[in-house]
């Protein structure tokens, strides 16, 4: 069946980035490098009836959230926004609303970044753009600044060719990494700051020491700050990722509020999962006046 009616309500939407991918799915051959902190395992990351019995095809869109600011922040930047999986699944809602209307018959399952399916490797047959060395997917317009949404469907629809654009090879991203983590062309997500800064418990010197090389308390935005398909990037689309922005957390502004208050107050925030004491213990690593370890 044709998607282009469904594009165009997407597009009505403000999400101009949707394909259509098989339900079909081979396994590639660079599985790891693809898919290297996919919930799943093996097979399960390839196969849509393991969520959706009788799926036909895979609805994927791109969520850009690039909203550029002068102004210096100890956030990364998509955890700047209210919990963009609480965005993505309003929009992805919305696209279920109108393939119930078009067909009656359909069935159909949201993935909003926590499904064991690949989400990269979905948009990449989707024909949405393509995964570059750093690992993040790379869209030709909105670059790696973008979630991936996905809607599962029993509907047959025609899938998108994938692109045959990939990554400039430049290097950048793995000159800049505070960690390091790509090494022999392979990414060791134990040395990434982002996953660092989530972690729970005491860590390392060695870890401790990466945290310290950038001023984010929360996530790592080093490898697409320098990556040269983000440059000249428009900003999103998307009002949600605009609004209602924090870019900067306080060490006295957390120390002042219970474990509750933190959660009233930021528990629609993507930074927020962990609990306060992770941003605490970040912020102390990153405040200037800390001691090396």
């Amino acid at each position: 069946m044709d998607s282009d009616r469904l594009k165009d309500y997407a597009r009505s939407l403000g999400l101009d980035c949707l394909g259509i991918a098989s339900s079909e799915l081979a396994i590639p051959t660079k599985e790891k490098k693809i898919c290297p902190l996919a919930a799943g395992q093996g097979i399960d990351r390839y196969t849509p009836q393991t969520l959706l019995e009788n799926c036909r095809a895979v609805i994927v869109v791109l969520f850009p959230y690039y909203v550029p600011t002068e102004v210096p922040s100890n956030l990364s930047m998509y955890t700047q926004s209210i919990d963009y999986h609480l965005i993505i699944q309003n929009y992805l809602k919305l696209l279920q609303y109108f393939m119930e209307q078009e067909y009656p018959q359909s069935n159909h399952y949201l993935c909003a970044d926590t499904s064991p399916l690949c989400d990269r490797y979905l948009a990449h047959q989707a024909g949405l753009g393509f995964i570059g060395d750093n690992n993040c997917f790379i869209h030709p317009i909105y670059g790696s600044y973008c979630f991936i949404g996905s809607v599962l469907t029993t509907v047959p629809l025609v899938p998108d060719t994938p692109l045959t654009k990939e990554c400039f090879h430049c290097g950048a991203c793995h000159k800049n990494c505070p960690g390091s983590c790509f090494i022999n062309s392979n990414y060791d997500y134990e040395y990434c700051k982002s996953y660092l800064t989530q972690k729970k418990g005491d860590l390392t010197p060695p870890e401790i020491a990466i945290i310290k090389k950038t001023p984010l308390i929360f996530g790592c935005d080093e490898c697409q700050r320098v990556c040269p398909h983000n440059q000249y990037i428009p900003i999103t689309p998307i009002p949600e990722f605009r609004k209602n922005r924090i870019l900067q957390l306080q060490r006295m502004d957390l120390l002042s509020l219970t474990n509750n208050q933190f959660r009233r107050m930021y528990g629609n925030r993507a930074f927020a999962w962990r609990g306060k004491s992770i941003l605490l213990r970040n912020l102390e690593y990153t405040d200037k006046k800390s001691k090396t370890p």
